[in-house]
């Protein structure tokens, strides 16, 4: 393919969108027990502003952004349109189809790829105003957890996804990486959260006691987690109370 390839290594499924800082130690927070992995920008949304410099030093024949019909990358598109605002830059977007039911780009080949840009087609300067708008709307109006439903972008309490967390857990030690491997399979093939997420939701759930936790919880390679035991209610039963099932769409 011609020119360059800029990654934002980010994930805009959740998190607040309005301010890099703030964003940065919400991730930093994020990473608390994950791995040996951290976040060391002081500001998230500096690859945006390095690729504004770029486009205005290099003046490009056009910007492509890829994306697929997920939560991430419709807001990786619609946070482009917003920083490049009006800049004259043509605007370009390769739609990426499914693959095995997953709406991102991250599950085809390279070369199949390569064979996707010949399909990228101009945003016209009406879409790039109404995505940035959109985008606007995102990062004001609905909180730190986000989801695709038909083209939208909606936002959802930070607790909806908890339950794929708790069925995946029973009253016996379970690893915490297959508790959270287990979550990520349920989620939709448009709604796909990272270990990186619901290791940060596990750790929530442990610091409010919704979980017990054997092991250090520094690393997720190196606990385990289970329901919390219940005391046995004088008509017998000691199971643990699971939380509905979700709804919708957003586990299979």
């Amino acid at each position: 393919m011609p020119g360059s390839a800029l990654a934002v290594q980010d994930d805009p499924s959740h998190g607040p969108l309005d301010d890099g800082r703030l964003r940065a130690d919400y991730l930093r927070d994020c990473f608390r027990g994950y791995d040996d992995e951290y976040l060391d920008a002081a500001d998230a949304f500096e690859p945006w502003r390095a690729l504004i410099a770029s486009i205005d030093e290099t003046q490009p024949d056009a910007v492509v952004v890829w994306g697929g019909d997920n939560v991430s990358e419709a807001i990786f598109l619609r946070m482009a349109c917003w920083w490049l605002g009006n800049r004259p830059v043509r605007l370009l977007r390769t739609t990426v189809p499914a693959g095995g039911g997953r709406h991102y780009v991250a599950v085809h080949a390279p070369a199949d790829l390569a064979t996707l840009f010949a399909s990228a087609r101009d945003v016209s300067d009406a879409e790039r105003i109404e995505f940035a708008e959109d985008f606007l709307r995102i990062r004001s109006d609905t909180g730190l957890v986000l989801r695709w439903e038909a083209g939208r972008i909606l936002g959802l309490a930070t607790d909806r996804y908890d339950p794929l967390l708790l069925e995946a857990c029973t009253t016996e030690w379970t690893p915490a990486p297959r508790v959270v491997g287990t979550a990520m399979g349920r989620c939709d093939g448009h709604n796909l959260m990272s270990d990186l997420f619901f290791c940060s939701r596990l750790q929530s759930m442990i610091d409010a006691g919704r979980m017990d936790v054997q092991g250090s919880c520094t690393r997720l390679r190196e606990y385990a987690v289970r329901l919390p035991m219940r005391p046995e209610s004088p008509t017998g039963g000691g199971a643990p109370q699971l939380p509905e099932q979700i709804g919708g769409s957003l586990c299979k």
